[in-house]
């Protein structure tokens, strides 16, 4: 292959980048991915790579990057492009320089888990693939924000050209066997690019229990810093011992368990003859749950309670007469010296709801990825049904006929069998009056199976010629020389009179 088509069609390959999980510990600074690199056998640009080839490349896959060229697609969004690659003249002379971006690797091969995995593609064939995992690094937001908006991205592989990594031959259809190569990096395409293999895609998959794992961990982050700003708020009233522990639990949740504690401590029975609680919580100020008394004439009292990581321990016995007072409602900020529970607790539901909204949209934009690819795979099972019931129908037909076309061989070698037997039989019937006590002609007669038309008739004139010539007269003629003499003359029971005696007419 010359070395102008080994660029064009051996130095970028399909992969597909499926996500598989975010590190462990680290921080959501980098999400594993899972790369389908690619397939074994004949590519459409016109190689092909065998299973031996690819495995002794295997070990040059670790820390390759994974890199692509983002810019505005034909829709004006910022979208992963192609391999680009711009002139550039220098006091080197004029230079290809490569303008993609690391993105993230492809580990080391202790952890890359390369291997081997069967993949059905949308032509209906199924292509053995080389799958490899990798790192995205998520501190690039353009990359990141691309996977995860398109969720599925074209993909391909670009192998390293140094002039002697990449070696093989080209076959009389001008088809490119790699016999070696190295990995040099796997590019994301954008939507405006297709792929040179068929299902080059990366893939970014995820679990609703993932999702809202993220949302729970993100509202957890919100109420730690709204309980952080409380305990800043030093002898100010409101909920200061809440924070005074390490805990995840929202604030709304403590309130609701603390209530129900309260509630359930202790009943009465009521003059109208009703078991009641006998407690309700109405509020928090510093490390008191404040709460009414119905069986002591609904006054209010305040219990001592202290947080044991998300479990409130509450002393009943520490219970207080509260009195209450009214003060004017403050517009904007709360009064200083004061701390403004109910404005913090709209905020967080606020806060909430906001979040709540940004999950169903999420979860609508996923249902609509899923609604698409099952779209997808569901008009691939109608061709696939399809192309398996004109499979059925073929081999239907082809059975049903089989035993006929069967029958017609046999019948056929059998006339073909019975027309040489009679041309066979023929031949020897134009000497059987002549030949018929020869031993010769007899022996010929039993191999009649193992010889041709053309030599029973050959062997048989040879017998006949000889036992012509024994039989034929001689006479001198008056020259003095010997001739033979026939004793008769002229053609005779379809023989023909010659010097050497009667010969059949054929």
């Amino acid at each position: 292959m010359s070395e102008s088509k080994l660029k064009k069609t051996a130095l970028s390959f399909p992969v597909t980048f499926e996500k598989v999980e975010d590190i462990e510990g680290a921080d959501g600074r980098f999400t594993k991915v899972r790369i389908w690199l690619m397939h074994l056998g004949e590519n459409f640009n016109g190689s092909i790579f065998e299973k031996d080839v690819v495995d002794k490349a295997i070990p040059t896959l670790e820390y390759i990057p994974i890199v692509a060229f983002i810019e505005d697609n034909k829709f004006g969004e910022k979208d992963c492009s192609n391999h680009r690659y711009v002139i550039t003249k220098d006091e080197k002379g004029i230079r290809r320089k490569y303008m993609g971006n690391a993105y993230g690797v492809v580990m080391s091969s202790e952890d890359n888990n390369a291997h081997y995995e069967d993949r059905l593609c949308d032509d209906g064939e199924t292509r053995t693939f080389l799958v490899v995992d990798g790192l995205i690094w998520n501190m690039f937001e353009d990359s990141s924000e691309i996977i995860n908006r398109d969720l599925i991205k074209n993909q391909s592989m670009e192998l390293w050209d140094d002039g002697v990594s990449i070696e093989g031959y080209e076959d009389e259809n001008e088809l490119f066997h790699f016999t070696k190569f190295s990995f040099r990096a796997a590019c994301i395409l954008g939507d405006d690019y297709e792929p040179a293999m068929i299902n080059s895609t990366v893939e970014v998959q995820f679990t609703m229990s993932d999702f809202v794992k993220n949302i729970q961990s993100e509202l957890n982050d919100k109420f730690i810093a709204f309980t952080k700003m409380v305990n800043e708020k030093t002898n100010q009233g409101g909920i200061e011992t809440m924070s005074n522990t390490d805990f995840t639990q929202t604030l709304l949740a403590q309130f609701e368990d603390i209530s129900a504690m309260v509630r359930q401590h202790e009943t009465f029975v009521d003059r109208w003859g009703y078991e009641c609680s006998r407690y309700y919580a109405v509020d928090i100020q510093e490390n008191e749950v404040i709460v009414v008394d119905a069986k002591n004439s609904y006054n209010y009292f305040g219990l001592s309670f202290t947080m044991n990581g998300d479990k409130a321990e509450i002393d009943f016995d520490s219970a207080k007469r509260k009195k209450l007072r009214y003060e004017d409602y403050e517009d904007g900020s709360s009064v200083e010296g004061t701390f403004n529970f109910g404005k913090h607790i709209e905020e967080i539901e606020n806060t909430a709801f906001a979040k709540v909204e940004e999950a169903n949209t999420k979860a609508s934009d996923a249902e609509t990825k899923v609604s698409e690819y099952e779209a997808k795979v569901s008009e691939f099972e109608t061709a696939k049904n399809e192309i398996e019931e004109k499979f059925n129908q073929i081999n239907a037909e082809f059975e049903e006929m089989k035993p006929k076309y069967e029958g017609y061989v046999k019948a056929e070698q059998a006339r073909i069998e019975a027309e040489l037997d009679a041309q066979k039989d023929a031949e020897f019937a134009k000497y059987e009056s002549v030949l018929t006590d020869d031993t010769d002609f007899a022996a010929i007669k039993e191999k009649k199976a193992e010889m041709t038309v053309k030599e029973i008739e050959s062997e048989c004139a040879i017998l006949f010629a000889r036992k012509s010539l024994a039989n034929a007269n001689f006479s001198k003629s008056d020259s003095g020389n010997m001739v033979a003499g026939l004793t008769d003359t002229g053609e005779k029971d379809g023989y023909v009179a010659t010097k050497y005696g009667y010969i059949p007419v054929r």
